[in-house]
């Protein structure tokens, strides 16, 4: 496959309009996002991905998904059994994200931020976890 390196950007803030690298002089996250997109067709096709499937398509490994509301995963993660797995996979290489799903009554998706700053809906890219104790998380 081959991509040009014209990148949709924002006229006014001079900035691509998708992903982007925090240096500015680095330009390798818009191209992969690009050649990903055209693998797809377009960049909209992106928007509201999922995010286990494009872990798959980028890394070649496999996904695995936990909702965190379910009872069955409420055990693991009240003794803390969850956490230390995810722990584990972050140091041995996994890729780990998250995402706080938030749906309107008729079941779309709905934007905003919970009160913790997370943005709904969004995938976040776990880098690190570090142990928290009860009286942090408040």
């Amino acid at each position: 496959m081959v991509i040009d390196t014209k990148i949709p950007y924002s006229s006014a803030s001079k900035e691509p309009l998708y992903a982007r690298c925090v240096d500015p002089q680095e330009f390798w996250v818009p191209l992969i996002e690009k050649a990903y997109a055209k693998l797809h067709g377009c960049f909209e096709i992106l928007n509201g991905g999922d995010m286990g499937e494009g872990m798959v398509d980028l890394s070649g490994g496999v996904s695995e998904e936990f909702d965190l509301t379910l009872p069955e995963c409420r055990e693991s993660l009240e003794n803390g059994v969850f956490w230390k797995e995810m722990k584990k996979n972050l140091k041995n290489g996994y890729l780990v994200g998250c995402a706080k799903v938030q749906m309107t009554e008729d079941g779309k998706t709905e934007e905003g931020t919970g009160p913790n700053g997370i943005t709904f809906n969004h995938a976040y890219g776990l880098l690190r976890m570090e142990d928290v104790t009860a009286t942090e998380q408040l």
